[in-house]
């Protein structure tokens, strides 16, 4: 038996390990999970043209970080956002610690062209938008209106590179941009499914 467990680690030492590699995601919002399932928690997600290091691949899954604590409090993680939150290993979280794991298949090896690279001058004061490739045609539609109406100027957009994703509405198209310097007063908001503006 311990000749047995002698080769067995012999094995492991010779094996040789995972070359870390980069890869880069090509769908808008791809989710990072507790362990290589598509029933794990999610604990965020890597948007289109972001960078990931895969440091080890199973099953058609990556996973993209080291172990670190879960953060479990009765027997929950506090860091994951949706899905499943148990701390238990089959959600991959064992003796309090998990690793993000995403769906293989959605990295690529080369980074993305950027949809902004060649927008066209109505465009060019939108393009530095979060999800650009998703919303271009209603920031830009929406920056000229505003610019037109006179509450913002061309140099709002260019200061501002466009339309930022706003953090208080996480699950709707909200973005936001600033017209006339950056206070809370001159916040303006898009629902850029909508083209709804909203102060």
């Amino acid at each position: 038996m311990k000749r047995l467990i002698l080769v067995a680690a012999l094995v492991a030492l010779t094996m040789p390990a995972y070359a870390a590699r980069d890869g880069w995601v090509t769908v808008d919002n791809l989710n990072r999970r507790t362990c290589p399932a598509s029933t794990c928690g999610i604990v965020g997600v890597l948007k289109f043209r972001e960078k990931a290091t895969i440091l080890e691949e199973k099953a058609g899954w990556a996973r993209i970080t080291k172990y670190y604590d879960a953060s479990c409090v009765n027997g929950l993680s506090h860091y994951v956002d949706s899905s499943n939150k148990k701390c238990v290993s089959s959600n991959g979280i064992n003796n309090g610690k998990f690793a993000e794991w995403v769906s293989a298949k959605y990295l690529s090896s080369t980074r993305p062209p950027d949809p902004a690279a060649t927008a066209s001058a109505n465009y060019a004061l939108v393009k530095g938008s979060d999800d650009f490739r998703i919303y271009k045609d209603a920031f830009a539609i929406v920056a000229d209106q505003l610019i037109a109406s006179g509450k913002c100027s061309a140099n709002d957009f260019r200061e501002m590179g466009g339309w930022m994703k706003s953090s208080n509405h996480r699950s709707k198209p909200i973005y936001f941009t600033y017209c006339g310097g950056m206070r809370s007063s001159n916040k303006i908001y898009l629902n850029a499914a909508t083209g709804e503006i909203m102060r």
